[in-house]
């Protein structure tokens, strides 16, 4: 995705720019022989942010200046009007490999969940470390095939040297659990609740054996 950015003087303070519709950013890495701050219109950044996650690779251009592809690397939120304060991109070394958090996006139907079962996401997200050109902006898992205690696992994606989970091959992505299951674990945290009210009750009655 594209990004348009104006040249930022740093003699022009943040909140002018942010009054004039702008949010400050900058873009470093370490093959930008300075950090190089920008302006970018604030609406094009939020329509940006509907359609990029933070593994999605972004073209900075910059007006009147050089393109760089970059990652999103932080982005600073006003927590009462929730407007953009500021943005950094990084630009990474082409063949060095980066660690990043990669989204799982779920795609489909699971039969099992038809059938009375209940879909557990267990990673929203898997930490990769690859080149950067290796890194996608989402993994895309299809469930339309998965049917009850069925389970999808990390190593069922695909990788090579270029790409690789840094969790267990087994971890599971996403399971459909059955009714069964299901009432197993709800009655597992029920009695682990009932265990850790329990050192209170004996408490009491210890008190009242001493207290007769």
């Amino acid at each position: 995705m594209i990004v348009q950015a104006k040249p930022r003087s740093l003699s022009v303070k943040a909140r002018r720019l942010r009054r004039e519709g702008y949010v400050p950013g900058v873009i470093y890495g370490p093959q930008v022989e300075a950090p190089v701050h920008v302006a970018i219109r604030e609406p094009d950044l939020e329509d940006l942010f509907k359609h990029i996650t933070r593994s999605t690779t972004l073209e900075v251009q910059v007006e009147g200046g050089e393109t760089y592809h970059v990652f999103l690397k932080d982005i600073q939120v006003d927590p009462i009007t929730d407007r953009f304060l500021h943005v950094d991109f990084y630009v990474p070394e082409p063949g060095r490999k980066l660690v990043l958090l990669v989204p799982v996006k779920l795609v489909g139907t699971a039969p099992g969940v038809k059938e009375g079962g209940v879909l557990e996401h267990v990673h929203e997200y898997i930490e990769v470390e690859g080149l950067p050109r290796r890194i996608p902006p989402y993994f895309e898992v299809d469930i339309s095939n998965l049917g009850l205690d069925d389970t999808i696992v990390i190593g069922d994606l695909e990788w090579d040297d270029e790409l690789r989970p840094l969790h267990p091959l087994d971890d599971p992505i996403v399971t459909v659990l059955a009714p069964k299951a299901v009432k197993l674990e709800v009655a597992a945290g029920e009695a682990q609740e009932a265990g850790e009210a329990a050192p209170e009750g004996e408490e009491a009655a210890e008190e009242g054996e001493a207290k007769g």
